[in-house]
């Protein structure tokens, strides 16, 4: 199913760049401007002024960010602070971290080259819906450059693990890279240009399904971008650079797969009253209220979130909920399974019935609230938030009435919904780490073919 391939990618020149870390980032889509200025001015080579360059007043079609970092980019090769690599090569990526239990786990994977494949294909899923937005955004960017900065972040099934352990053993020695991002999350890369290796990680993904767990909007930008240079290319072979896209692939049966919720802001109801919104509530949820005082909040807040995780463990969804202005927090679990049959019928898919965050955005943000599919996607009432601190910070600023938070999706979940055609809610999943961006970048201009070992 899934064509990999390798690539000679562009690694930052480490006799130009002594710390490799000053000169990685996250991607683009959370960097926000804050951060950005940070980025900035932690290196002049970093991968920022590439991915998310500034914009300035008197910016013209003719010269704006996306010619800028076109600009940077050519000038990074010329001065050898980017070096492409040799030999096509496939690059295996490992992220150490912790969770806040202390715990440590590896995630593994590698970044090669995948043949861009529409989704009615049946070879990719998506897992969740895109906006045209950042996809504009990204098709100028790709336009400029004619690169791949940063990974698709993919996943597959492989239970019995074999393609790590072939990573793995032909990964001994120092890494191309080891860099500590902004998270502490250490990050390493090695290069594998071994053409038996790398036929025989071609051979086991070949029958793979892949699952684009990030990177959505930069998935279909590339199939957008490979439409255009098909359309206008002369003696089109299908091997031409554009046809692939730069991918992390993942082994979603590995243990070091994490994925975190993303909680939610809801402000800016009109006429909204808390009480009335749960007498609604408790038609379809047991509610479990826990009372405050302003004294003995922060511990009554570390018992209700105690409270809130164990309930990860029932089969039925719920989440926590708290409300600008009152006293309380509240633990909402919904009464059954079968409440969203009786209330939507065939309308909502079954795959869905059981998410979380299809119980959230369709019975409490839809029916509930009344916010229309279009509003919420438009996020025009919504805010997302990654942690629980700034779910509670952000509530009680503006006009920010309630902060619903979730447990994270599962990964089986996430593969269910994919291998039934459909796509979840905006922001659904948060696989922690993020991938780094600045490790490698694949050239899609047009002189760049694929070979293939």
């Amino acid at each position: 199913m899934a064509e990999v391939v390798p690539f000679r990618g562009y690694l930052y020149n480490h006799e130009k760049v002594k710390d490799i870390s000053n000169v990685m980032a996250p991607p683009y889509d959370v960097i926000s401007p804050q951060f950005q200025e940070t980025l900035y001015q932690r290196h002049i080579n970093n991968v920022v002024r590439l991915i998310l360059g500034k914009t300035h007043p008197d910016d013209t079609p003719e010269s704006d960010r996306y010619s800028r970092a076109a600009r940077d980019f050519r000038d990074w090769i010329n001065q050898e602070i980017l070096i492409k690599g040799r030999m096509p090569a496939v690059y295996y990526y490992t992220q150490t971290y912790r969770l806040k239990d202390g715990a440590q786990r590896t995630r593994k994977g590698f970044i090669a080259l995948a043949k861009l494949e529409t989704f009615d294909s049946g070879k990719i899923h998506p897992h969740e819906r895109t906006l045209a937005g950042p996809k504009a955004d990204r098709l100028n960017l790709m336009k400029a450059c004619k690169a791949n900065f940063s990974c698709i972040f993919s996943l597959y099934s492989e239970p019995e693990k074999g393609i790590n352990a072939m990573l793995e053993a032909n990964t001994a020695g120092k890494p191309l890279i080891e860099a500590a991002d902004d998270d502490d999350v250490i990050n390493r890369m090695w290069g594998i240009d071994n053409t038996e290796v790398i036929k025989n990680i071609m051979d086991k993904m070949a029958d793979k399904l892949l699952f684009i767990a990030d990177g959505h909007h930069r998935y279909e930008t590339a199939l957008n971008y490979r439409s255009i240079m098909a359309s206008s290319s002369k003696g089109y072979t299908g091997k031409e650079a554009f046809n692939y896209v730069m991918m992390y692939f993942s082994n979603m049966d590995d243990e070091g797969m994490t994925i975190f919720p993303t909680h939610r802001i809801v402000h800016s109801i009109a006429e909204f009253t808390p009480n009335a919104f749960l007498i609604k509530c408790s038609h379809f949820f047991d509610i479990n209220e826990i009372r405050f005082n302003k004294d003995k909040e922060p511990e009554i807040r570390k018992m209700f979130l105690e409270k809130f995780d164990e309930m990860e463990k029932e089969p039925v969804p719920s989440f926590g909920l708290a409300i600008n202005g009152m006293d309380s927090y509240f633990i909402l679990k919904l009464k059954s399974n079968n409440i969203m049959g009786q209330v939507f019928g065939c309308t909502i898919p079954d795959v869905f019935k059981s998410l979380d965050v299809t119980v959230l955005h369709s019975l409490i943000f839809g029916k509930i609230l009344g916010l229309s599919a279009k509003s919420q996607e438009d996020q025009e009432n919504l805010i997302y938030v990654k942690g629980v601190d700034e779910a509670m910070k952000a509530l009680g600023q503006g006009k920010c009435q309630m902060a619903f938070l979730l447990h994270p999706t599962k990964i089986e979940q996430v593969k269910a919904v994919a291998q039934a055609g459909y796509v979840m809610p905006q922001k659904s999943t948060y696989f922690y780490p993020k991938l780094l961006t600045g490790l490698v970048i694949n050239p899609i201009d047009d002189e760049e073919v694929v070979t293939l070992p």
